[in-house]
């Protein structure tokens, strides 16, 4: 799994002011699954066709056809995947806190009246409508021209989205902030408890850290008294059982849900950690026919 720092890879030379704006309209032919991304910047990614999801440290995003995401800088994973056999198709744009700042700043008084209830959010999603629609087209009728854009118009444009987004809804847009750096440990704790029971590696979740897997796994040792593997197989195994308590699942959909890729290593190891089958625990805890 290749590790993409944006935009830098995007830039045939050195890399931009950080006044600048980069524009990118991106087409794919193939899914793709967990990459990992270094985002230098903030990224506005108005997507086309497919569906994108993007990780982060605390939460996570799903971005469909039609919608569009403000991401803040930091380490994200994401994945992309296409729909019905077309291309994935976005266009993307990438802005400095310096830009966003001064945008903030020019059109404060548009945002003083204005009090969000959704609180600090690393992305944000907005349904696409007929003037995002338009905005689309009139940024691929730029890009596709030949002709290098200036500086000034990506400037424009990305005020012009900006702009039209803080207009057509003010309150979530207020909740677009920067993450700040949580010391370590704290963000080690909430990146680790937010992914609890989900099909992530190790690797990815020392990559969400900011840390090197040889720090993180001592950090981990440090918190939580045992290895990364260990606590995320009990807390896998310790959702499974959850969702056998729940009358509307059953062994052979639960193994797939908590990361297993076959039914019998699912079941060796539930066996293992808890004493019973999954059949025989979900027998036990609601008393059906197993």
């Amino acid at each position: 799994m290749e590790t993409y720092n944006l935009p830098e890879d995007l830039l045939d030379g050195p890399a931009e002011d950080v006044n600048d704006v980069v524009i990118r309209c991106y087409t794919s032919g193939k899914d793709s699954v967990k990459n990992k991304i270094v985002l230098g910047c903030n990224m506005i990614n108005l997507l086309v066709s497919g569906t994108k999801t993007i990780v982060y440290p605390d939460s996570t995003a799903v971005v469909n056809a039609g919608e569009l995401v403000v991401l803040s800088a930091g380490n994200v994973l994401t994945s992309e995947l296409l729909a019905n056999g077309e291309h994935f198709s976005s266009i993307l744009f990438y802005f400095s806190n310096e830009i966003l700042n001064r945008f903030l700043i020019k059109y404060e008084h548009l945002l003083n009246s204005t009090v969000s209830k959704y609180g600090r959010q690393p992305f944000l999603i907005f349904k696409q409508d007929a003037f995002i629609t338009q905005f689309i087209s009139s940024v691929e009728d730029l890009v596709n021209s030949g002709q290098e854009l200036p500086a000034p118009v990506r400037l424009l444009k990305i005020e012009e989205l900006l702009l039209y987004l803080l207009h057509a809804d003010p309150e979530r847009f207020r909740a677009i902030q920067i993450i700040t750096a949580d010391k370590a440990q704290l963000q080690l704790k909430k990146v680790v408890e937010s992914h609890a029971g989900r099909q992530i590696t190790v690797d990815e979740l020392a990559f969400l850290c900011h840390m090197s897997i040889s720090t993180f796994k001592r950090r981990f040792n440090e918190l939580y008294h045992t290895t990364p593997q260990k606590w995320l197989l009990k807390s896998k195994l310790e959702l499974a059982a959850e969702l056998l308590r729940s009358v509307d699942e059953s062994p052979s959909g639960v193994y797939m849900k908590v990361g297993y890729q076959n039914h019998s290593s699912f079941t060796a190891a539930f066996r293992n950690h808890f004493g019973f089958t999954p059949s025989e625990y979900r027998h036990q805890q609601l008393n059906v026919p197993q």
